[in-house]
């Protein structure tokens, strides 16, 4: 018992090192349990919906299914690193903040999960800027064109305003990308994420919100 005791406050120490099992064992189970609920729920939809069946028939589509797998499990995984747990504490188990190693192992945990989130949302940007810079092109230089490449229910105006919205998406996610991976977590500034994230997610749902709302509204024009 005596022998425990000092073993426990070594292992406690902030320079104490940290073993793979103390973080990648919970990572692996909780990444896992809520990959196996998306796919779950990804094949339950497949088998009554037809709307997703269509979808899930593009190829891209599939690669985006992938794509939300990983974007909401880091950040399911996040959130339960955040939140706090039965007794109080931000975080469960071996991924509370203030447990095992005073966090170290929440912080290794969460600097993997900004990591794979950060990674997913800059190869959606790399995926998602060169048409919408295309498409920008063809609408400042060859409005006669645009419609007959990018097809859209949008009056030039509006298509203007939604490729604003759709390249400043990836053009805020670069930033962030640049600190997350060239400057190390701990001597990272908070000030990245704090303003670029908050950017290049808005002006993404804002382009994808102010898109479909106005196609909506060129549906219901035509029906009447």
């Amino acid at each position: 018992k005596n022998r425990a005791a000092p073993e426990s406050r070594r292992a406690a120490m902030p320079g104490a090192p940290i073993s793979a099992a103390d973080m990648w064992v919970p990572f692996a189970i909780n990444y896992g349990v809520i990959a196996a609920s998306i796919l779950l729920l990804g094949a339950l939809a497949h088998a009554r919906l037809a709307p997703f069946r269509e979808w899930f028939k593009q190829p891209i589509n599939k690669f985006w299914f992938v794509w939300i797998i990983f974007v909401v499990a880091s950040g399911g995984m996040i959130a339960m690193m955040i939140f706090p747990g039965a007794d109080g504490r931000m975080g469960w188990g071996k991924l509370k903040f203030d447990g095992a190693f005073e966090g170290d192992v929440w912080k290794l945990a969460n600097e993997v999960n900004t990591q794979i989130i950060v990674l997913c949302f800059t190869i959606a940007a790399l995926v998602n800027h060169p048409p919408a810079i295309t498409e920008m092109y063809l609408a400042l230089f060859h409005p006669d064109t645009v419609d007959s490449v990018f097809p859209r229910a949008l009056a030039m105006g509006e298509r203007k305003l939604f490729l604003v919205l759709a390249n400043m998406n990836p053009t805020f996610m670069y930033p962030l990308t640049f600190s997350t991976w060239m400057i190390p977590a701990a001597v990272r500034p908070f000030l990245y994420t704090a303003i670029f994230l908050p950017l290049s997610l808005g002006s993404g749902a804002a382009a994808g919100v102010y898109l479909a709302l106005k196609q909506r509204k060129a549906g219901l024009k035509q029906e009447v």
